[in-house]
């Protein structure tokens, strides 16, 4: 079944009609881009009972912001989704009859991760080549973090006991569904937060900090959670929504390399185990330097290397870095 995708559609509709679908795809064309008509036309002799979802993104401003919320920032580009949860995308060039073709009829038997990254592997002899190249980094992480919000089972990324990593009983029931147990601590707990401060989240997630900082902040404040994964974004927006703090709590789309925040208008930037993951250290701290007030403070909890330390060889692979 083929649905082109109205411009007052929103994320909530698109999820709604790909969570009960065993297979859907969702296709972003333009009609500036000549090859979009013949793939739209080719859609209808692929023999597969798929739901297809055609977004013509030049139509309007509110198909792009789709488009771009949902991980579709090429012409054309798809996504193939089971029961709601991401298993492959491609984008630019690589997009033909042929590739979706192939993605539809390997949807039937998905693997851990999609067809086009590697998949965790406990013995370093199976691994793939290791990404190199900073957009390719960012790829993985970002699909490694889908799969764990959509709780797609046995892939890369595990999630632990957030007790160990200093949170109350209390503040997990206050987080509900928001703790995915992917910090490596508790940036709240040392933050220092004031009523009516603003604060930005680096690598938000499903908005655990985002909405403990909330409470700490109350109404006056504001809260940016800023994450590079569409996923989490819909995660964390809906739970915002759920617990009403769309006044308070903001997430934003983006990568902490190149923040989507004004200079100078934030009093403390934090950030759980996330900043590690990044191919440009630098950059971050340049950033937050950028956004934070005169005065203004940061709370990280991460990981480093200890010196003389060395990782042994299981854990330099990209996926294990990505946990």
């Amino acid at each position: 079944m083929v649905t082109v995708l109205e411009e007052d559609a929103t994320v909530e509709d698109v999820r709604a009609l790909l969570v009960p679908a065993p297979i859907s795809l969702v296709l972003a064309c333009a009609s500036f881009v000549g090859r979009c008509k013949l793939l739209v036309d080719d859609i209808s002799s692929l023999e597969n009972e798929a739901l297809v979802l055609i977004l013509n993104t030049d139509e309007s401003d509110e198909l792009e912001e789709l488009a771009i919320e949902l991980g579709l920032k090429d012409v054309p580009s798809f996504q193939l989704y089971t029961f709601g949860i991401l298993r492959e995308e491609q984008e630019g060039a690589a997009v033909t009859t042929e590739s979706i073709r192939a993605a539809l009829q390997t949807a039937s038997s998905p693997a851990c991760c999609p067809p086009s990254g590697a998949c965790c592997s406990s013995d370093p002899g199976q691994q793939q080549q290791q990404p190199t190249e900073r957009d390719d980094i960012l790829k993985l992480v970002a699909t490694s973090y889908a799969n764990t919000v959509n709780k797609q089972q046995s892939c890369c990324v595990s999630s632990v006991d957030s007790t160990w990593n200093g949170y109350s009983a209390a503040d997990l029931a206050k987080a509900g569904e928001a703790n995915l147990g992917l910090g490596c601590g508790n940036p709240i707990g040392f933050a220092s937060l004031q009523k009516g401060e603003t604060v930005v989240d680096l690598g938000s997630g499903g908005g655990i900090d985002c909405f403990l900082a909330a409470e700490r902040v109350g109404p006056s404040g504001q809260v940016i959670g800023i994450d590079m994964t569409p996923d989490m974004i819909y995660k964390a927006r809906s739970l915002a929504a759920a617990k009403n703090l769309r006044s308070t709590v903001q997430f934003r789309l983006g990568e902490i390399e190149y923040l989507p925040v004004a200079d100078q208008s934030v009093d403390c930037v934090m950030s759980n185990c996330v900043i590690n993951l990044s191919p440009d250290k630098q950059q971050v701290y340049r950033e937050i330097f950028r956004i934070l007030k005169v005065g203004g403070r940061i709370a990280i909890s991460d990981v480093v290397i200890r010196p003389k330390q060395v990782l042994p060889e299981h854990m330099k692979t990209a996926e294990a870095l990505a946990c």
